[in-house]
């Protein structure tokens, strides 16, 4: 019986197995256009006339050689040009990089004049082993040079935020929350070109509910350090914010630390150990995220940390980073990754496109994301674009996978085969 397909029910005559980046099966009875390309018992073909309806023993591509030209084998060094793999699944690493933990160095008090050794040792160091960190402004103590240490700062990678304006206690009478949280951020995008803080942590890490509320409902801001518990009656319960913050933290303004002394006082570990290095191995052994509140490197500051001890943590934190396992990062930088991987969570679509969720939360915290996909059978060859621009494409194992892409920038096309 003589039966005509055009084209465009090809892929449905398929069945769902087919995808859009397969090449369609040559059909008896089908119609072609000059130039029309099908796949037939492993091999490729492209028509050299137009025809139609054409049905019966001898006009498949292998005997009507005035109608087909072989192109060659499906399978090659690069592939299967006919049947590449699709995507099967998708989601986000936890951490960037699919690193284990995630680890913040957080600086106060720059503009104290006695920590400018954040200016002499800490940038510098950081920057020899391209790690990325985060100081806080005390916005009303700065001299020109401090901003111009800031610019350098931002410039390198490294995040500026808020100490608030003039580093008064959140728990006592000298506290104005328009001057210090809003004020502070002014001043520091007058001062730095436009560069709006997203982090604020609390001068002696201490706020009531009142200064809190206020500092979530500013815009830019994106989450700050914890400040220990103030209770109803004005009590401050220590303590409260020591710790690691689980990879799936729910409240990014009630940030988790540990802090930095020499001795090791109030810290999560024991006194006389290296609580630094303690601090990384916790994020990378519970998966989660671990900040470190310090002050100055070897200069007059409150707990100075020991321009040796500081490069040798460094240099712990960059192998950790090298080996994979740690991904150092500013905190807002952590912050928009973790509710980056919730409100911006990828879907798979016609097999070989990732498309990122638009939602508003997508929009506030949009940053790269760090994607893990899966194919239905493993490609020779694997590479990926966004927006014109060719993303790195790792190869886990066979049919496993690893890309990271602007969860702003659109569709990321996914080239298997």
């Amino acid at each position: 019986m003589t039966k005509m397909v055009t084209m465009g029910l090809i892929a449905a005559l398929l069945g769902g197995a087919a995808s859009a980046a397969a090449l369609p099966q040559w059909q008896d009875g089908g119609q072609y256009g000059v130039g029309n390309v099908v796949q037939y018992q492993g091999q490729r073909y492209q028509t050299l006339q137009a025809h139609t309806a054409w049905t019966g023993a001898g006009w498949n591509p292998v005997d009507a050689v005035s109608l087909w030209q072989r192109l060659g084998s499906c399978v090659t060094s690069t592939g299967d040009l006919c049947n590449p793999p699709v995507v099967a699944s998708v989601a986000p690493t936890t951490w960037a990089g699919g690193a284990k933990g995630a680890y913040s160095l957080v600086h106060d008090d720059l503009c104290a004049y006695i920590t400018d050794g954040q200016i002499h040792h800490a940038a510098p160091e950081l920057n020899q082993r391209g790690l990325r960190a985060a100081f806080g402004v005390i916005s009303a103590n700065c001299a020109p040079y401090h901003w111009q240490a800031a610019k350098r700062f931002i410039a390198d990678g490294h995040e500026v935020f808020s100490h608030s304006r003039n580093h008064v206690n959140s728990n006592t009478a000298g506290w104005n929350n328009a001057a210090e949280i809003a004020g502070s951020a002014t001043d520091i995008a007058t001062k730095l070109d436009g560069y709006t803080p997203s982090f604020f942590a609390w001068p002696s890490d201490v706020t009531p509910d009142a200064p809190l509320a206020y500092l979530k409902s500013q815009p830019g801001y994106l989450g700050g350090r914890a400040a220990s518990r103030v209770d109803e009656n004005g009590n401050i319960q220590y303590g409260t914010a020591a710790g690691v913050n689980a990879a799936n933290f729910a409240d990014p303004y009630a940030i988790k630390w540990d802090l930095f002394t020499q001795s090791g006082i109030w810290s999560l570990y024991p006194q006389g150990s290296e609580i630094l290095n303690l601090h990384v191995d916790a994020a990378i052994a519970q998966g989660g995220w671990s900040l470190r509140t310090a002050h100055g490197v070897a200069d007059s500051s409150w707990e100075t940390i020991p321009l040796t001890r500081y490069t040798a943590h460094l240099d712990y934190v960059k192998s950790k980073v090298d080996a994979g396992e740690l991904w150092m990062a500013p905190p807002s930088d952590v912050i928009r990754y973790r509710f980056a991987r919730d409100a911006c969570a990828p879907t798979e679509v016609g097999g070989d496109t990732l498309r990122f969720a638009q939602t508003a939360d997508c929009s506030r915290y949009a940053t790269v994301l760090t994607l893990e996909f899966t194919s239905d059978k493993p490609a020779v060859t694997a590479s990926a674009s966004q927006g014109g621009v060719t993303l790195p494409v790792q190869t886990l194992a066979p049919g496993r996978y690893r890309v990271s892409a602007e969860t702003s920038k659109g569709d990321v096309t996914l080239h298997l085969n």
